[in-house]
């Protein structure tokens, strides 16, 4: 009797790329490889429209004004703030998909929270991921989700009615329709 050795070959059903495109975000200036621009940034969740090529990707330079450093040092602060609230809903999460959820805005805040800092010309400030500063409810944190964006909208819209630098209304409108995104995350679900 002869030992045979059967080979299982595995196809992939891979779509052919002819080449990958360089795309940098407008608003967090982070890098994405990819033959098209997302639907939304991977990093801060900023709208396709702020996908460019990066051959493209030019910031014009600005004096920031003192009523836009005032501004963004709150928002920054509200950034911070959101990020350690996900982080901690996110271990508090009662299933699966809340803890990816809370887990995935507390990156997006903190994301949000890193672009600030590029305008103020800071440090970027620490995000405690185990601040005790959510419900051990889900339902709770659920609630409390979506008051704190419907804050952080209101205070970028705001922010964005006081501002005079082109950039510092391009961040303030991209990250309003971000968190209206994440608003829609929670709507009706307490």
């Amino acid at each position: 009797m002869q030992n045979t050795t059967t080979l299982n070959l595995f196809s992939f059903n891979c779509r052919r790329v002819d080449y990958l495109k360089v795309f940098k975000c407008k608003i967090c200036q982070e890098g994405y490889l990819g033959d098209a621009p997302p639907t939304h940034c991977p990093f801060c969740g900023a709208h396709q429209q702020y996908m460019i090529e990066a051959r493209d990707f030019e910031l014009q330079e600005y004096t920031l004004t003192d009523v836009s450093r005032r501004n963004l040092k709150e928002a920054l602060n509200l950034e911070v703030s959101n990020a350690e609230f996900y982080f901690c809903a996110a271990d508090r999460a009662d299933n699966v998909a809340d803890a990816t959820m809370f887990k995935r805005l507390g990156k997006v805040e903190s994301e949000h929270a890193s672009t600030i800092v590029k305008e103020l010309r800071k440090q970027s400030p620490d995000i405690i991921r185990d601040k005790n500063m959510c419900s051990n409810m889900n339902l709770d944190n659920l609630e409390e989700s979506n008051q704190r964006e419907t804050n952080a909208i209101r205070h970028y819209t705001r922010f964005l009615g006081e501002a005079t630098e082109e950039r510092i209304k391009e961040i303030f409108k991209a990250i309003i329709e971000i968190e209206k995104d994440h608003l829609s995350l929670t709507d009706g679900r307490f």
